[in-house]
């Protein structure tokens, strides 16, 4: 296997963000952004060791960011140079002699994939020097001196520039002592100075998706692509790691909670299945019925790994005509009810400082749609409340996430809409496969969508 390191660039001083925190260190989904773009490189197998490059007054704040979030591969924190192109410099030379590739990312792009890590590595393997692009939208236009259009380029052969970069370690270590040697200073960009050794620069395509964080709007866009983040079965990890775990489920024994708990007892002896037809019977209105439940699991388990919770409910009717009794019901079940659940679970999950929270949205929580108002509303606050609730929690490891299936052919759906035209919803064994996927995810604070 090939040594090949990761320099995450982390020296940003945040003038173009408008905010005294530096981007890479402000929350989204409930960690810091340098640390979504740092699991990564992480969990990517190929990736040996990590260097990381920031300013002096933030190598101890990255340290602690180090152990709390268990990034064992990040060998070296550096402090960086004035420009990126020094800051660079910096982290390819700190790499070590081992080192045979290296791929050097923006600290603030942190939707970078295994995907694009991969296929970086590989072309590097065989071109020496590669970037990351993807196609322009726009028409780029060249403006002179005095504010005219020089020329229109054809945007067929133009792409957008993004990271990660990949070179065979000598060559950019060497285009960049060329490059100070011949006194160039403020280069942004690595492939440029490749370029001026007279290699070429092969090309792979990029993600539109993998966006850098610079302005504050874009921290708002970061913030919607991480709601609307989808993992799938070649995302996540061996459902392995989940054999032996204990498992509470609120609202398993209907619908999508029955399904799912028939798959994780196929991992696990200690699925523990609760509502309000079990014993101790559950509602998730009360907290006192959780709390019960909870610690009859502890009792005999000692601890609780993920507390998954299924209930809900949907009243499809027009605010017109729908009562205050019904208002109240839905969002009571939906939205307060995931509140009880993080109320009793704290408790339990603190001590432990590992665990999960997953809870069950809906498709419908991006748009209110006519006959909608209750069950849209209840499932927007919900996404927001675990996104809050995923940050509180973080310090302790405790992970809070979000499973968005679309149409599923549950008994509820069968309430409301009767008979369904057949292969228009999703089944919900299948959901609960996907589902049990999903409990595998490193991230906290996202929307896992199923479709």
């Amino acid at each position: 296997m090939v040594d090949v390191k990761g320099v995450i660039l982390a020296s940003g001083t945040g003038t173009r963000f408008n905010d005294c925190t530096p981007k890479q260190f402000v929350k989204l989904a409930g960690l810091p952004v340098i640390v979504h773009t740092l699991k990564v490189f992480e969990s990517c197998q190929q990736i040996s060791g990590i260097v990381i490059v920031t300013q002096a007054e933030f190598v101890e704040q990255i340290w602690q960011y180090v152990s709390l979030y268990n990034l064992h591969k990040v060998c070296k924190v550096v402090v960086g140079g004035e420009t990126r192109q020094e800051s660079s410099r910096i982290g390819i030379a700190c790499c070590g002699p081992d080192t045979e590739y290296v791929l050097v990312h923006d600290a603030v792009r942190p939707f970078v994939t295994h995907l694009i890590l991969e296929t970086m590595i590989d072309a590097a393997i065989t071109h020496r020097a590669v970037d990351t692009v993807i196609p322009s939208a726009d028409t780029i236009v060249e403006v002179d001196a005095d504010g005219f259009i020089a020329s229109i380029p054809d945007r067929n052969t133009l792409r957008r520039g993004q990271t990660p970069q990949a070179f065979a370690y000598s060559l950019i270590a060497d285009a960049h002592l060329q490059a100070q040697s011949d006194g160039i200073e403020n280069a942004t960009d690595d492939c440029a100075l490749v370029l001026r050794q007279g290699h070429k620069v092969f090309v792979v395509p990029g993600d539109d998706q993998n966006i850098k964080i610079t302005y504050p709007l874009d921290l708002h866009i970061a913030d919607k692509l991480f709601q609307l983040k989808t993992r799938d079965g070649q995302d996540v990890d061996d459902v392995a790691t989940l054999r032996d775990m204990v498992f509470v489920v609120i609202g398993g024994t209907s619908g999508i909670g029955l399904k799912l708990v028939e798959h994780l007892r196929r991992l696990s002896g200690r699925v523990y299945s609760f509502s309000r037809s079990t014993v101790p019977a559950v509602d998730v209105t009360s907290l006192e019925s959780l709390q019960i439940a909870f610690a009859s699991v502890l009792a005999v388990s000692n601890r609780i790994d993920f507390i998954i919770n299924c209930s809900g409910d949907l009243i499809r009717k027009d605010v017109e005509n729908m009562s205050l009794e019904e208002w109240q019901h839905i969002v009571a079940t939906n939205c307060t009810g995931a509140f009880l659940v993080a109320k009793a679970a704290i408790p339990v999950l603190k001590p432990q400082k590992s665990g999960a929270l997953f809870f069950v949205g809906s498709s419908s929580y991006t748009r209110g749609r006519e006959g909608y108002a209750a069950y849209s509303s209840s499932k927007a606050a919900l996404v927001n409340f675990c996104q809050a609730l995923a940050e509180e929690l973080s310090p302790w490891n405790i992970r809070v996430n979000v499973v968005s299936p679309g149409r599923v052919d549950t008994p509820m759906r069968f309430r409301n809409f009767g008979n369904e035209v057949p292969g228009s919803l999703l089944d919900p064994d299948d959901v609960a496969r996907v589902f049990v996927k999903m409990l595998t995810v490193d991230t906290t604070g996202s929307v896992l969508e199923i479709s």
